[in-house]
Protein backbone atom coordinates (compact mmCIF):
# COMPACT_ATOMS: atom_id res chain seq x y z
CA UNK A 1 0.00 0.00 0.00
CA UNK A 2 1.13 3.58 -0.41
CA UNK A 3 2.00 6.07 1.67
CA UNK A 4 -1.17 8.27 1.99
CA UNK A 5 0.55 11.72 0.20
CA UNK A 6 -1.29 14.78 1.64
CA UNK A 7 -1.34 17.92 -0.30
CA UNK A 8 -3.21 21.43 -0.56
CA UNK A 9 -5.70 20.65 -2.69
CA UNK A 10 -6.95 17.61 -0.83
CA UNK A 11 -7.34 19.66 1.99
CA UNK A 12 -9.68 22.60 -0.44
CA UNK A 13 -11.35 19.45 -1.11
CA UNK A 14 -12.13 18.14 2.50
CA UNK A 15 -13.11 21.53 3.28
CA UNK A 16 -15.52 22.13 0.23
CA UNK A 17 -16.82 18.87 1.18
CA UNK A 18 -17.24 19.72 4.60
CA UNK A 19 -19.17 23.02 3.71
CA UNK A 20 -21.00 21.87 1.35
CA UNK A 21 -22.40 19.18 4.43
CA UNK A 22 -23.09 21.43 6.57
CA UNK A 23 -24.66 23.93 4.47
CA UNK A 24 -27.32 20.86 3.23
CA UNK A 25 -27.47 20.23 6.93
CA UNK A 26 -28.13 23.59 7.61
CA UNK A 27 -31.11 24.26 4.81
CA UNK A 28 -29.01 27.44 3.55
CA UNK A 29 -28.41 25.84 -0.12
CA UNK A 30 -30.74 25.75 -2.85
CA UNK A 31 -29.64 22.39 -5.88
CA UNK A 32 -27.94 25.07 -8.03
CA UNK A 33 -25.82 26.07 -5.44
CA UNK A 34 -25.29 22.61 -4.92
CA UNK A 35 -24.24 21.50 -8.24
CA UNK A 36 -21.35 24.00 -8.15
CA UNK A 37 -20.17 23.16 -5.20
CA UNK A 38 -19.71 19.20 -6.79
CA UNK A 39 -18.66 20.85 -10.26
CA UNK A 40 -15.91 22.53 -8.12
CA UNK A 41 -15.24 19.66 -6.22
CA UNK A 42 -14.62 17.88 -9.28
CA UNK A 43 -12.69 20.48 -10.74
CA UNK A 44 -9.97 19.94 -7.58
CA UNK A 45 -9.87 16.14 -7.74
CA UNK A 46 -9.32 16.03 -11.25
CA UNK A 47 -6.59 19.14 -11.19
CA UNK A 48 -4.74 17.27 -8.07
CA UNK A 49 -4.29 13.77 -10.16
CA UNK A 50 -3.22 16.14 -12.75
CA UNK A 51 -0.40 17.68 -10.70
CA UNK A 52 0.87 14.37 -9.12
CA UNK A 53 0.94 12.84 -12.50
CA UNK A 54 3.03 15.29 -14.05
CA UNK A 55 5.13 15.86 -10.58
CA UNK A 56 6.60 13.48 -8.81
CA UNK A 57 8.24 15.25 -5.99
CA UNK A 58 6.39 15.82 -3.01
CA UNK A 59 7.84 19.60 -2.50
CA UNK A 60 6.91 20.26 -5.93
CA UNK A 61 3.25 18.96 -5.46
CA UNK A 62 2.54 21.13 -2.56
CA UNK A 63 4.06 24.37 -4.52
CA UNK A 64 2.48 23.81 -7.46
CA UNK A 65 -1.20 23.14 -5.99
CA UNK A 66 -0.55 26.28 -3.81
CA UNK A 67 0.11 28.41 -6.47
CA UNK A 68 -2.84 26.99 -7.83
CA UNK A 69 -5.16 27.64 -4.83
CA UNK A 70 -4.09 30.63 -4.02
CA UNK A 71 -4.57 31.77 -8.12
CA UNK A 72 -8.08 30.32 -8.16
CA UNK A 73 -9.03 32.03 -4.64
CA UNK A 74 -7.93 35.18 -6.18
CA UNK A 75 -10.14 34.74 -9.57
CA UNK A 76 -13.11 34.35 -7.65
CA UNK A 77 -12.86 37.26 -5.61
CA UNK A 78 -12.07 39.33 -8.60
CA UNK A 79 -15.00 37.37 -10.03
CA UNK A 80 -17.48 38.36 -7.30
CA UNK A 81 -16.43 41.78 -7.15
CA UNK A 82 -17.19 42.45 -10.63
Amino acid sequence: MRALRITPLNIASAILAAGLAWRALEDKISMGTIGWFLLLLLVLVIADQFFRLMLRSLKRIWLAEGIFVLLVVLVIGVLRLW
